[in-house]
């Protein structure tokens, strides 16, 4: 994984500030405000600020906490799987991924100092990145995620090794930038030829679904956290599956609010 951003997204910031000081009150900036994944993270800055959170044995939030964060988020996650008649409560945070994903954010960013069997507290970074613009909050964030955060905690089941081939991330930042905005991008196609240029492969034994299975690892470790930055928009197809029925992913479209906040990342680590 890079470790990069020495002087964290200052470069990035500065770019921000500039564009802010010349263009207000744009689609861009309503896009950012309105966007669920940075009002939840503010939720769970709020959270812990306000309330005694004690981190598991597991460095995890306990489900007390849990539940009560998804009850804030925009659009709470579902804290159970029901099979059938049969309704399995989640038991960890790691099981309802919005909020690992919000609490991995803002642990990694440092907005977080947490730990096993101790009170987790909002840092000053944490209480800066409170006042901050809506689009300086999602830059800091996504550069957060794109550099230092290793995304195959986003695919936690193997196949694929420890570590994504080197400079993963930046090939898929180069390859995002270059699609046009409000495009259809057919998505097999696209995870196809990111297999390629990446040099993603499967590691597990069984080659059988090998394809299939590297289309999984792309949507979880690309595709679903670039839909919930904003970066992109998906498109769904409802299709059955045995009783039940499933939406498959078709296809995507990079957004203007996206194209913005990847070059702010280009710039600040160009």
């Amino acid at each position: 994984m890079p470790k990069r951003l020495p002087d964290e997204l200052k470069a990035a910031e500065q770019f921000l500030n500039a564009w802010l000081d010349q263009s207000q009150n744009t689609e861009i900036v309503r896009q950012a405000e309105e966007l669920p994944l940075r009002r939840d993270i503010g939720s769970l800055l709020m959270y812990v600020r306000d309330n005694k959170v004690v981190g598991t044995q597991a460095n995890n939030m306990p489900m007390k906490a849990v539940r009560e964060v998804a009850a804030r988020f925009v659009e709470p996650p579902e804290l159970e799987i029901v099979i059938g008649k049969n309704v399995h409560p989640h038991r960890s945070e790691e099981q309802v991924w919005p909020v690992n994903f919000v609490r991995i954010l803002a642990e990694v960013g440092g907005l977080l100092k947490i730990g096993a069997s101790r009170r987790w507290r909002l840092t000053r970074k944490g209480e800066k990145f409170l006042t901050k613009s809506p689009l300086q909050q999602l830059a800091f964030l996504l550069t957060t995620w794109w550099f230092k955060v290793n995304w195959l905690v986003a695919y936690p089941f193997g196949g694929v090794g420890d570590d994504l081939p080197q400079f993963f991330e930046l090939k898929i930042l180069t390859k995002i930038l270059t699609l046009p905005t409000k495009i259809r991008i057919p998505f097999e196609p696209f995870a196809n030829e990111l297999i390629k240029i990446t040099g993603l492969i499967w590691t597990a034994q069984d080659m059988t679904q090998a394809t299939e299975n590297l289309h999984h690892v792309i949507k979880r470790v690309i595709i679903r956290p670039l839909a919930d930055f904003g970066v992109i928009e998906c498109e769904y197809r409802e299709e059955p599956l045995y009783e039940i029925t499933i939406s498959k992913l078709v296809a995507f479209e990079p957004t203007p609010l996206g194209k913005f906040l990847l070059q702010a990342i280009a710039i600040a680590v160009g």
